[in-house]
C-alpha cells in the first residue's frame, strides 16, 4: 500500500505506507521527548515519558528496517533487526513505565531516577548507532563469504529431514547429554549445585552442553516435518517432543527453555506458512502469564528458599506437586495481575545500563577496551584444548561489583551488550560497538533465509535469544561465535540427508 500513486508523466515515485508510518513514530517520539525535559524536575514522571518516547522511537526504526519485507515488516521471516527493534521498544522503553511505582528489593533500591533517565539517552544513542550500522551493512565481502559458507551447506545437504525417526534420535541424544551434566556438575537449570557453575568448568562439560540442544533440534526437525514437509506422522511426534521440552524446562526451572520449544514450533510454522502464528501466540503468551510465570516462582522458592538447597533429584520430584498447586482456579484469578507485573519487571533492561552509568567510572573503573577484542579472543578457544582457561562470568561478577551482592548468592545479573560496552570507556565503545553489532545482524539477515533453507532454522533457533534478548552482553555475544557454528554444522549433519554424489 503506498501513500500517493506514481505519476508516469511526472516521474514521482509512491511514497511506502510503512515510511510514513515511522515519520509519525518519531513525530511521537519527539512530543513525549518533550514532556520528558518538561517534566525533568519531577524523575518520576520524567521516567514514564522518556521510556514511551524511546518506545516510539524504536518502533519508527522498525518500520524503515521493515521497508520491502513484505507484510510484518520482516517479523514473520525472523529477521532478527525487526525483533531485536521490538524487544528495544519493549524491553528498553514500554516496560521502563514500572519505575513510575515503587521497586521493592535490595538490588533495585540501589538504583536512582536519575541514572535510569540517563540510561534512556545512553540506550537511544546506542540504538541510533546500531541502526546506522544495520543500514551499512558488513560490506559485500563478509556478505558474499557468508552466502558462500550458507550456500555450499545447501550443497551438501538436502531440505528434508533425514527420516520420521530423526527427531526422535535427536531427542535422545539431547536427553542423554542432559543427564550427564547434570549427573557430573550436580546441577541442571536453575535447580541443584549452582554453585559449581561458579566453581569449575570441565571440557567435556562443554561438549555435553552442545549435544544437549540437540533436544529444541528435535522439535525444530519434527515441525520441519509437519510444516514444509507436510509429513502427517510427524504431528505425533511433534506434540511429544513438544510437550516433554516443556516438561523438561518447568523441571529445570527455566524459562528459556520454554522460548526455546516455542521458537522451535514458530519458526519453522513461519518459514512454511509465510506468517507468524498469531493464534498461537497468544495461547502461548496466556499460558505463561498463567501456568508458566508463576510456576517458576513457587518452584524456584521451593528449590532454593528452604533450610537446605534442594539437589536436582529432589527438586524434579517435587516439581509435580509445585504445578498442581499452582494450576487452581484461585491460584489462575490471584496470580495473573502478579504476573503480568513480574514479567515488565522481568523483561525490563534500564536496570543495567543506568547501575552502569551511576557507578562507572566514580566508584567503579573503567575496564581496557582491549579486552573487548581479548576476551572474545580467549572465548574461541574450547575448554577441551585449553582446560585451565580462566571461566568467564560476566554476569556474575556485575551481580557482585554494582549489585553489592555477596559471593555466595549465585545469581547473574543482566548487562546487556550497551551497559556492557559502557564499562570499557563509555560513550565512544558504545556507539562503536552498537554500529558493528548492527553491521553483524545485517549480515545474518542478509544471509538467512528460513523459507528458502530450512537448514538456517536451526541457526536462527540457536541465536535469538542471545542476540535479541542479549542479556549477557558484548563479550558473550562475539566469544561464543566459534561454539554456536560447530553446534549448528554438526545439527545439520544430524538432522538432514546428505545429497548421493552423482
Amino acid at each position: 500500500m503506498t501513500a500517493t500513486h506514481a505519476d508516469a508523466g511526472t516521474g514521482v515515485r509512491p511514497v511506502p505506507q510503512r515510511a510514513i508510518t515511522a515519520v509519525a513514530w518519531f513525530a511521537v517520539a519527539i512530543v513525549l521527548l518533550y514532556q520528558a525535559l518538561a517534566a525533568s524536575d519531577r524523575p518520576t514522571r520524567a521516567v514514564v515519558w522518556g521510556g514511551l518516547a524511546l518506545a516510539s522511537y524504536a518502533f519508527g526504526f522498525l518500520c524503515l528496517v521493515g521497508l520491502g519485507q513484505g507484510v510484518g515488516a520482516g517479523l514473520s521471516r525472523w529477521r532478527f533487526g525487526p525483533w531485536i527493534l521490538v524487544w528495544y521498544g519493549a524491553a528498553y522503553g514500554l516496560a521502563t513505565v514500572t519505575w513510575s511505582q515503587p521497586r521493592t528489593g535490595t538490588t533495585v533500591a540501589l538504583i536512582t531516577l536519575s541514572s535510569v533517565l540517563r540510561a534512556l539517552w545512553l540506550v537511544a544513542a546506542g540504538m541510533t548507532a546500531w541502526m546506522l550500522g544495520y543500514c551499512v551493512g558488513p560490506g559485500w565481502l563478509a556478505r558474499r563469504s557468508a552466502a558462500r559458507g550458507v550456500a555450499a551447506l545447501g550443497r551438501r545437504f538436502v531440505a528434508e529431514v533425514r527420516s520420521p525417526a530423526a527427531p526422535w534420535i535427536l531427542y535422545a541424544i539431547g536427553s542423554v547429554a542432559r543427564v550427564a551434566s547434570a549427573a557430573t556438575t550436580g546441577r541442571f537449570g536453575f535447580v541443584g549445585d549452582t554453585a559449581s557453575a561458579v566453581s569449575t568448568a570441565t571440557g567435556y562439560g562443554q561438549i555435553l552442553n552442545v549435544l544437549g540442544f540437540c533436544a529444541p533440534f528435535a522439535v525444530a526437525a519434527a515441525a520441519v516435518q509437519v510444516f514444509r514437509e507436510r509429513l502427517t506422522s510427524a504431528r505425533i511426534t511433534l506434540a511429544v517432543l513438544f510437550i516433554a521440552e516443556l516438561a523438561v524446562g518447568a523441571a529445570s526451572g527455566d524459562k528459556v527453555n520454554f522460548l526455546n520449544a516455542v521458537l522451535a514450533v514458530s519458526i519453522p510454522y513461519s518459514a512454511a506458512r509465510h506468517r507468524l502464528p498469531k493464534a498461537a501466540m497468544i495461547a502461548t503468551a496466556a499460558a505463561f502469564l498463567v501456568v508458566v510465570v508463576p510456576f517458576t516462582a513457587a518452584y524456584r522458592s521451593v528449590v532454593h528458599g528452604g533450610p537446605a538447597v534442594l539437589t536436582s533429584t529432589q527438586a524434579v520430584n517435587a516439581a509435580p506437586e509445585v504445578l498442581r498447586q499452582t494450576v487452581t482456579v484461585h491460584g489462575i484469578i490471584t496470580t495473573v495481575p502478579h504476573s503480568v507485573d513480574y514479567l515488565l519487571e522481568r523483561i525490563q533492561e534500564i536496570d543495567s545500563p543506568a547501575i552502569i552509568l551511576q557507578r562507572t567510572p566514580d566508584q567503579i573503573g573503567f575496564l581496557n577496551p582491549v579486552q573487548l577484542v581479548e576476551i572474545p579472543l580467549t572465548g574461541f578457544v574450547p575448554r577441551a584444548v585449553w582446560p585451565g582457561k580462566p571461566i568467564q562470568l560476566p554476569m556474575y561478577e556485575v551481580s557482585q561489583e554494582y549489585y553489592e551482592q555477596p559471593a555466595t548468592v549465585y545469581t547473574a545479573a543482566s548487562i546487556t551488550p550497551v551497559g556492557d560496552l559502557y564499562r570499557y570507556g563509555g560513550w565512544i565503545p558504545v556507539i562503536v560497538g552498537m554500529f558493528l553489532l548492527g553491521c553483524g545482524v545485517r549480515l545474518l539477515d542478509d544471509v538467512l533465509d528460513a523459507r528458502a533453507n530450512p537448514h538456517v532454522i536451526l541457526l536462527m533457533l540457536l541465536l535469538f535469544p542471545s542476540v535479541v534478548v542479549a542479556e549477557s552482553g558484548w563479550a558473550a555475544i562475539l566469544s561464543g561465535i566459534p561454539l554456536t557454528v560447530l553446534i549448528w554444522l554438526l545439527s545439520v549433519a544430524l538432522t538432514f540427508r546428505a545429497r548421493r554424489s552423482t
